[in-house]
């Protein structure tokens, strides 16, 4: 099997360049078949000079798919790809070569769709602070996928009355055959929350997910990163996030009731 890591770009960060040379390195380390891709979502064109003297494919993008809000290398990532599994991430995110070899060997060892383990919080400068998600994601039982989306849903009575996503998208591969069982990500309808419904699509549709109960990659808190609350002067997803959760929750309560 192939991996294909998508590294999502769109504001000059430059933390980029050291990301994408420890990540390939964590790569080369884990010894699996890899292609890198550094997707610019129709971004700041600076960023080519942090990657155009590595071994990656560099593409920019006269589209912005991830319209501002989300990355848009889920969607406009797909026509590049060669591997098997998926790994997308965040622009200045950086991976272990234990989060590569653990996660291709789960899918080698066992029949899964996706795999994800939690990560670590990191300043600038990759100084550990805490777990990015709490312990709670171990718990579930993923060989009963729909009993974990009732859970997420919070289903009481036969009606969504919640929704909680534990599953960090940086942290998660995912094999490229989803996209032709469940479908493609959908990132008009659900903008920033586009990975979470994903997940929940994963778990509605019964397919299996492995969790590596150990954190194995860093998620950079950086002013630069994605989880500053600012894009071009204007507020990010977290504010529209309501208005993402609610469609999510109208469309699987559509679901639940078409099944009765």
């Amino acid at each position: 099997m192939k991996i294909s890591v998508i590294h999502n770009t769109y504001r000059d960060n430059p933390f980029i360049r050291e990301s994408v040379i420890l990540n390939l390195k964590a790569l080369e380390e884990a010894n699996i078949d890899y292609q890198y891709i550094v997707f610019n979502d129709n971004g700041d064109k600076k960023i080519e000079k942090y990657v155009n003297d590595l071994p990656v494919l560099y593409h920019y993008s006269d589209y912005n798919f991830g319209m501002k809000i989300c990355s848009g290398g889920w969607v406009g990532a797909i026509p590049l790809l060669e591997g098997d599994l998926i790994h997308n991430t965040g622009q200045d995110d950086v991976f272990t070569s234990m989060f590569y070899k653990l996660s291709y060997d789960t899918f080698v060892k066992t029949n899964c769709d996706l795999v994800y383990c939690n990560g670590i919080k990191v300043n600038d400068n990759l100084t550990a602070q805490n777990e990015l998600m709490g312990p709670v994601s171990q718990y579930w039982n993923y060989d009963s996928p729909r009993e974990v989306f009732n859970s997420w849903m919070h289903i009481r009575g036969g009606k969504i009355t919640g929704a909680n996503n534990y599953i960090p998208a940086p942290g998660t591969i995912y094999k490229k055959s989803l996209h032709d069982e469940i479908g493609l990500p959908d990132l008009k309808t659900f903008g920033g929350v586009c990975d979470f419904e994903y997940w929940v699509r994963v778990l509605f549709s019964n397919k299996i997910v492995k969790y590596i109960e150990l954190p194995c990659w860093m998620y950079r808190m950086s002013e630069y990163s994605a989880s500053n609350e600012i894009v071009d002067g204007k507020v990010n997803e977290r504010d529209l996030s309501p208005i993402f959760i609610t469609r999510m929750k109208e469309k699987y309560q559509r679901l639940l009731d078409n099944e009765k």
